[in-house]
């Protein structure tokens, strides 16, 4: 496949504005500013949501926040010229004033429900890019962020120029740039793909998040493919419950337009997805077990030190695979990234020597290089969930069943979270792990000791559990107190360089403590 030659994207005037909310809001726009006050083929450079990032010639998109509405900084929005803005709010009568002393008066549209359809103005303000631009959908509670990550090395491996959205950050591998949520907000993804299609990438992988389904954060993207890792408890504050959770999830097989559908049948939410399929769109199974069902499946494996050996059958074709990865849960992950690529066309053989080279997520089961012998191994994972703890601990007791060393889980739990996975957590440490340490991890605004209490809640052998509410010095103290036969898995927070106490993200990496600590000891 040939790459892209990048795409200049065609700009929108205000006539165009006014054209498409005539077409896609007809009979509900309460306000329409006369053409008589404003400049009809002012181009319109961006649109945003957040005031304080408005500049000349912008649509600023006024709603309601958590706090404030967009229309209480309107005096400072005005004072930056923006060519137009829509609300879901009338205009107070001193608004109107003080739009009447600004030179270039911007256009102004008052539409209720615009806050349901900003994918909609989205998509058509950035010329709709997933139209052209190939879109990968990937949704699960654990594994969509490896899937994605892998599946974007697959098609490097092929010289496709892809682009990640997700919990890593935004952009290509080797680059990508930090962001607040693992699925942004409806117009920051279609300025995204606008942007990657602009500088001439053919793929964009994206973690879809409960959230963002729920949200209707990915309103208006057409997808080439979707994906489903696996569905377990997760979110419930949010959601309100697991059914709600899971209901989520299967929008994005059954609400978005989409060319293939890669499903795990591993998965009940999988399964029940893939027995209703429906529609023109393609279904592809896979399954880490040998299903009669399944387009690939693993007809064996076996866990090394050295990472998974599998044997894996597409269809009719078998291939030995010598994945360099930690943990049996990878296996999974793998099968959907070669689900995406085989669905996709790409060939069975060299999608399975790519997979030969396949590199971890960082903060995904990451062994961090020690600098003596005597070090223990120390294992990094974002786990932070029940399910994820569970096959973590389950994973590494794979690999390292021959070891005559301990186990050792230093963990904890969000705040302000779901409450009920704490005690939950603190049963499977207690159980799979030899030693158990109990921290902090982003405390958020609760008190830390508050949520180590709860988590031991969980606990049969409480006495037999060491808590360290500083989660620094409970890394440090469990190295000190470990030998090299030992494996350490600090579980929770991963990648992240932060901990968020108090509303404040301080500076703060699991990676960095014992990389400081392997330095300091050496």
């Amino acid at each position: 496949m040939e790459r892209l030659d990048s795409i200049e994207r065609k700009t929108k005037t205000v006539i165009d504005l006014v054209s498409f909310v005539d077409r896609q809001f007809a009979g509900t726009v309460s306000t329409l500013t006369p053409e008589s006050i404003f400049e009809p083929d002012r181009q319109i450079k961006n649109i945003s949501q957040d005031s304080r990032k408005i500049e000349k010639d912008d649509l600023f998109i006024a709603l309601q926040g958590e706090k404030f509405h967009g229309l209480d900084f309107i005096e400072d929005v005005l004072s930056r010229q923006p060519a137009a803005i829509i609300s879901d709010k009338p205009l107070v009568s001193e608004t109107n004033k003080l739009i009447a002393k600004v030179s270039e008066p911007p256009l102004i549209v008052v539409i209720e429900q615009v806050a349901e359809h900003l994918g909609d103005l989205a998509s058509w303000f950035y010329n709709r890019p997933s139209q052209t631009i190939k879109v990968v959908g990937i949704t699960g509670t654990n594994g969509k962020t490896s899937s994605a990550f892998f599946t974007a090395q697959l098609l490097e491996s092929f010289n496709q120029k892809v682009a990640l959205i997700g919990t890593l950050g935004n952009g290509p591998l080797n680059n990508l740039q930090a962001t607040a949520n693992t699925t942004p907000s409806a117009i920051d993804v279609q300025r995204l793909l606008s942007d990657f299609l602009q500088q001439g990438y053919e793929w964009v992988v994206m973690e879809v998040s409960s959230h963002a389904l729920t949200l209707g954060r990915i309103q208006a993207v057409e997808f080439c493919t979707v994906a489903l890792t696996q569905v377990t408890r997760d979110h419930i504050d949010f959601h309100g419950s697991e059914e709600s959770y899971r209901e989520s999830k299967a929008k994005l097989f059954t609400d978005y337009k989409t060319k293939n559908r890669v499903i795990n049948l591993a998965d009940q939410l999988g399964r029940q997805i893939y027995d209703e399929r429906e529609g023109e769109s393609q279904y592809w199974g896979y399954s880490s077990a040998n299903s009669d069902q399944a387009e690939l499946k693993i007809l064996a494996s076996e866990l090394t030190l050295d990472g998974i050996e599998a044997k894996v059958e597409n269809n009719t074709e078998t291939a030995n695979l010598s994945l360099p990865l930690m943990g049996a849960f990878n296996t999974e992950n793998v099968l959907c990234a070669m689900s995406i690529l085989l669905v996709n066309g790409f060939a069975w053989n060299r999608v399975c020597i790519a997979c030969k080279q396949l590199l971890p997520v960082s903060g995904r089961m990451q062994i961090l290089h020690k600098l003596r012998q005597a070090d223990p191994t120390v294992i990094i994972d974002f786990a932070h969930t029940p399910d994820a703890l569970l096959q973590v601990l389950q994973a590494i007791r794979g690999h390292l069943n021959s070891t005559t060393g301990k186990l050792i889980v230093v963990f904890g739990c969000g705040g302000n979270r779901d409450q009920g996975k704490r005690p939950i957590m603190a049963g499977i440490a207690e159980k799979l792990a030899d030693k158990v340490v109990i921290t902090s991890d982003n405390p958020r605004f609760e008190n830390p000791m508050t949520i180590i209490d709860e988590i031991k809640q969980g606990l049969l052998n409480p006495s037999q559990v060491i808590t360290e509410v500083d989660r620094t010095a409970a890394i440090s103290e469990t190295l000190n107190n470990s030998n090299s036969e030992d494996v350490i898995l600090i579980a929770g927070k991963g990648h992240e360089d932060y901990q968020e106490i108090k509303g404040v993200k301080q500076p703060y990496s699991d990676i960095g403590v014992v990389n400081e600590w392997f330095s300091r000891n050496d």
